[in-house]
């Protein structure tokens, strides 16, 4: 049975794409202002700093941001290894609890500890969990950075009022910008709470993605059926 093809799955996958989506913003924020201002998720920041960088020819710079690239490749790969041999609910469990265990240990370790730590660390398990969760029902979506999320929104709301459109084009274009439009939303709110918190509290501000994600992980247990694949 594929999550798709299931309407309380899909339903479900909202939920907790909304709160995937504020993870991935309290974990940017709080390592772009905590952790040598770059970015643990949104590569596409990282890869215009790094331009930047070897355009000044300022080689701290651009291995400070190759960094948490190649966390992010092997988190994506090791996703990929992992989708491979397990079924679509053990690789979600599998991730959600590595990311809540590993933000746990990292709120442990004092600010003295070199930043290229925590961020090719959160690179890898934010990487994990975007090669892991990609769909809401019959729509794609990122959890960690909201380009293409903003795409899908605008051109949502662009099918929910085209003239002429026939009214099944009409919902579909209405729940995809709802849907998209709320994970924008929860990733903003997310990156909000990241940048109060990190100042604040140090690396202690990411237990603060842990109910999240403990939240998360219950509702797969209880919601994803253990045979899905």
């Amino acid at each position: 049975m594929s999550l798709t093809a299931n309407p309380a799955l899909q339903s479900n996958a909202l939920l907790d794409a909304l709160l995937l989506a504020a993870t991935g913003g309290i974990l940017d924020a709080n390592v772009f202002v905590s952790h040598g201002h770059v970015f643990a998720c949104s590569m596409t920041g990282n890869v215009v700093f790094l331009g930047v960088a070897v355009f000044s020819h300022d080689w701290g710079e651009i291995v400070r941001h190759l960094v948490p690239i190649g966390g992010f490749f092997a988190g994506v790969t090791a996703s990929k290894y992992a989708r491979s041999r397990l079924t679509e609910r053990s690789l979600l469990l599998l991730g959600l609890t590595f990311e809540a265990l590993v933000l746990f240990v990292l709120g442990w370790l004092p600010t003295s500890c070199p930043h290229m730590v925590f961020t090719i660390i959160i690179a890898f398990v934010a990487a994990f969990q975007v090669a892991s969760y990609r769909r809401v029902g019959s729509f794609s979506y990122n959890s960690t950075f909201v380009t293409g999320n903003l795409r899908d929104v605008a051109e949502g709301l662009y099918d929910a009022i085209a003239p002429g459109a026939i009214l099944e084009v009409r919902e579909k274009g209405r729940a995809h910008a709802l849907a998209l439009g709320l994970i924008c939303l929860c990733f903003l709110a997310g990156a909000v709470i990241g940048a109060w918190a990190g100042p604040r509290f140090a690396n202690y501000s990411l237990w603060l993605a842990e109910p999240l994600l403990i939240t998360a992980t219950l509702r797969v247990l209880r919601h994803y059926p253990q045979h899905i694949q």
